[in-house]
């Protein structure tokens, strides 16, 4: 990539976007098979030529896809008829005044539940040029007479060398979504402590933490959120360390599988526990003032 883009990035001069699900293909098994419905990239003289050849190949639930200047897209890169698996690409999408450039299409995919602040969108490319150093070579690239030369000869690892950057990512969304366990337990078991109802004849109502179901309900959320934060922790010290040490994430596969399984399994118990908060305390629940 050419020096002043990076600058324009770095300065968020510019809004850019990653692109990497499909309609039919949500994830890298099937972006790294020959399949007519993948996002294309062929060879063309010193271009890249990025098409969508169908509906299911379009770019899906893409974050800023109805602002963004630039796109990172993923696409099977195709020379002489054969794929060589998945590759990064950076696209030009809007000009400074927000103009589509031509063959690209975007859909904004409305409201979301929960997710209204977001733009996400569909992308469709129509056989949009690009130049061959917006081709991110890391792992993998193209000589002038059109051969194709990476450090890693199976497409498969090669993909998850190139996935490995988003190692980071991932743990950042294991602490969001940890932050918001901890806010809402902090909720429901403050107002759980405070909140009286039911008791002995005669006597004052007791708190609704000291019914057991309540307190079976909320201990077992607040005692996964201390240890995924103390594990996530560790997984942090992990990777700052390799950082800091100048390691590449691609050589560090435990911790890219630990981030991974943090990431999931942290957003899953957040579902769970911020519904269980929610019906522990009852229409207060619903008011912003509880916050």
């Amino acid at each position: 990539m050419k020096p002043r883009h990076l600058l324009c990035w770095g300065g968020y001069a510019l809004k850019t976007h990653f692109d990497e699900s499909e309609h039919w293909h949500g994830w890298w098994p099937w972006l790294c098979q020959v399949e007519p419905a993948a996002l294309v990239c062929e060879v063309s003289e010193w271009e890249f030529v990025i098409n969508t050849p169908c509906e299911n190949a379009q770019k899906m639930y893409i974050g800023n896809a109805m602002g963004g200047n630039y796109a990172a897209v993923f696409a099977q890169l195709i020379i002489n008829g054969s794929s060589q698996g998945p590759h990064c690409f950076i696209v030009p999408i809007r000009d400074e005044n927000g103009g589509l450039y031509p063959g690209v299409t975007a859909i904004d995919m409305m409201h979301k539940e929960g997710l209204h602040g977001v733009d996400n969108g569909i992308l469709i490319f129509n056989k949009v040029r690009v130049p061959r150093e917006n081709l991110l070579d890391k792992f993998g690239s193209v000589a002038p007479d059109g051969q194709y030369h990476s450090p890693i000869k199976n497409k498969s690892a090669r993909f998850n060398a190139m996935l490995a950057a988003l190692t980071p990512s991932r743990l950042a969304v294991t602490f969001q979504a940890l932050s918001a366990m901890k806010l809402g337990l902090t909720i429901a078991i403050r107002y759980s402590h405070s909140r009286r109802q039911f008791g002995p004849k005669a006597k004052e109502e007791v708190r609704i933490i000291e019914h057991q179901t309540q307190t079976l309900r909320l201990m077992p959320h607040l005692a996964t959120v201390l240890a995924l934060t103390f594990t996530s922790r560790y997984a942090g010290a992990l990777l700052d360390e390799d950082i800091f040490q100048g390691k590449e994430l691609v050589s560090s596969r435990v911790l890219q599988a630990l981030v991974a399984g943090l990431k999931a399994y942290s957003t899953w118990e957040n579902v769970g526990c911020l519904q269980d908060c929610r019906e522990s305390t009852g229409g207060m629940s619903h008011c912003a003032t509880c916050r």
